[in-house]
C-alpha cells in the first residue's frame, strides 16, 4: 500500500470513529455536540432574548415547534417565560431541556398560538382565519363590530380609545368565579362573545381590543388579595378597612399612553355584587398605588411611574382636602341630578362628619365609598336620584 493511501485510510477510519463517538454521544445524552457547537455563536443568553426569540416566531403565525439554543438561562426563568410574552400570540405549552455541551442547551418549545393572535392578524392585516378555527372567526366578528360602533373612524387619542373599551367590557361583561365545564371564560372569546368570564378573559379581551385599535399595552399576571376591594352602602356613611384575604391569582393589563404605562384592570372595575357600578378605580394607576393589593414580577413588566393619566386625574375630579370634594359633588349633583358620580381623594380620611356634609346635597339618595386597597387613594360613589 502507497503511503498516501495509508494516510488516506487513516483519515476515513479517524473520521469513522468521530461520527460514531458522536453517535454514541447523541443517544447517551440526547444531544448532538455538532448541533450545539455549530449554534455555539447564536447562542441567546439570557431570558429577554429568548422571548424575543419565541416572540418573534409567533408572530409569524408559528403553532407548534420552536428550537432554541440558549446559554445560562436558569430554568426558573424559563418556567415564567409567559410572564413576558405577548399573550396576543400564543403562549408556551411546554419546553423540553436537553443536557448543557459546550456551554450552550439546545430547548424544544411547544408553542400554541391563540385565537386572538388570528383575530388580530385578520383585522390588522386581512389575513384569513383558516376554517378550523370558528371560535376565531366568531371573535373576529364580534372584535369589528365593537370597534366599528364604539370607535369608528373618528379621530381619537390613545387615552380615549381606552376609556371608551374599558368601559365597554365593564357594562358588557358579567364576572364568573370559572367553571370547569367552559374554558372560555378564561379566554377572550368568554369575555366578548359569551359577554362572561373570570380575570383572565377580561384582561386578554383589553389586550385584543386595545391591540386592535392602535392601543401598545401588554398582559400581566400576578396575584391579589381576596375580597380586597369591596364598596359597601350605608346611607349615612361607610367607614372602616378592607379585610385582607388569601392570596388568588390575578391578571391584568399594563398601558402605553404618551411614551407612559399604567396599570389598568378591567375585572376589578366590574366589582360583583354592586349594582351594576362602572367603576374607574383601577383605571390607569402607577406601581405605587397597583402594588397596594396586587403583586406582580416587577422587573418582568414595564414600569409604570406616574398618575399622570389616571382616570380621576384626567376628569379632574380628584381632590385632596374634604371641602373641595364637597364643592364638587353639590355642583355636579345641580348640573346632573340623576345617575353615578365617580371621585377620588387622598391625603385625609372619610369619617362620618364629612359625609354628613354630602347627605345634605339636594336629590343625592345614598352614598356607596370604597378603598382601592388599604391606602389614601379613595374611590366615592355615589347614585343620584
Amino acid at each position: 500500500m502507497k503511503k498516501w493511501q495509508k494516510v488516506l485510510l487513516e483519515i476515513l477510519v479517524g473520521a469513522f470513529l468521530i461520527v460514531v463517538c458522536l453517535k454514541l454521544v447523541e443517544l447517551w445524552t440526547g444531544v448532538n455536540p455538532v448541533d450545539n457547537l455549530t449554534h455555539r455563536s447564536e447562542a441567546l443568553a439570557d431570558i429577554n432574548e429568548v422571548a424575543a426569540a419565541l416572540t418573534q416566531e409567533m408572530e409569524k403565525g408559528v403553532d407548534g415547534q420552536v428550537v432554541l439554543f440558549v446559554g445560562d438561562v436558569p430554568e426558573d426563568d424559563l418556567l415564567n417565560i409567559n410572564y413576558i410574552l405577548s399573550n396576543l400570540n400564543g403562549s408556551v405549552d411546554s419546553f423540553q431541556m436537553h443536557a448543557k455541551m459546550f456551554g450552550i442547551r439546545r430547548i424544544d418549545f411547544q408553542i400554541v398560538r391563540s385565537d386572538n393572535s388570528y383575530v388580530y392578524d385578520a383585522y390588522k392585516n386581512g389575513a384569513p382565519i383558516p376554517a378550523d378555527r370558528p371560535e376565531a372567526q366568531k371573535l373576529y366578528e364580534v372584535v369589528c363590530n365593537i370597534l366599528d360602533k364604539k370607535l369608528g373612524d373618528r379621530p381619537m387619542t390613545e387615552y380615549q380609545k381606552e376609556l371608551i373599551l374599558h368601559d365597554y367590557l365593564v357594562e358588557h361583561c358579567t364576572y364568573s368565579f370559572g367553571s370547569e365545564t367552559n374554558d372560555n371564560e378564561y379566554r377572550a372569546y368568554g369575555a366578548l362573545v359569551e359577554q362572561q368570564a373570570v380575570c383572565n378573559g377580561y384582561a386578554e379581551a383589553m389586550a385584543l381590543l386595545l391591540s386592535c385599535a392602535g392601543v401598545e399595552n401588554r398582559y400581566v399576571v400576578g396575584t391579589v388579595s381576596s375580597g380586597s376591594r369591596s364598596a359597601t352602602e350605608n346611607t349615612d356613611a361607610v367607614s372602616g378597612e378592607q379585610k385582607l384575604k388569601k392570596k388568588e391569582n390575578h391578571a391584568w393589563n399594563q398601558v402605553k399612553l404618551n411614551g407612559t404605562w399604567y396599570h389598568l384592570d378591567a375585572t376589578w372595575d366590574d366589582p360583583v355584587g354592586e349594582k351594576d357600578i362602572l367603576s374607574h378605580a383601577y383605571f390607569n394607576l402607577s406601581d405605587e398605588l397597583m402594588a397596594r393589593d396586587h403583586i406582580w414580577k416587577q422587573d418582568k413588566y414595564e414600569a409604570c411611574p406616574d398618575m399622570s393619566w389616571n382616570y380621576f386625574y384626567r376628569s379632574q375630579s380628584y381632590f385632596e382636602n374634604s371641602n373641595d370634594l364637597d364643592a364638587y359633588v353639590t355642583q355636579m349633583v345641580m348640573v346632573h341630578p340623576y345617575g353615578t358620580l365617580e371621585c377620588a381623594f387622598s391625603k385625609f380620611e372619610m369619617t362620618n362628619t364629612t359625609l354628613q356634609g354630602l347627605s345634605t346635597v339636594p336629590n343625592l339618595q345614598s352614598v356607596y365609598y370604597s378603598t382601592v386597597g388599604n391606602f389614601s387613594f379613595s374611590v366615592l360613589t355615589l347614585y343620584i336620584n
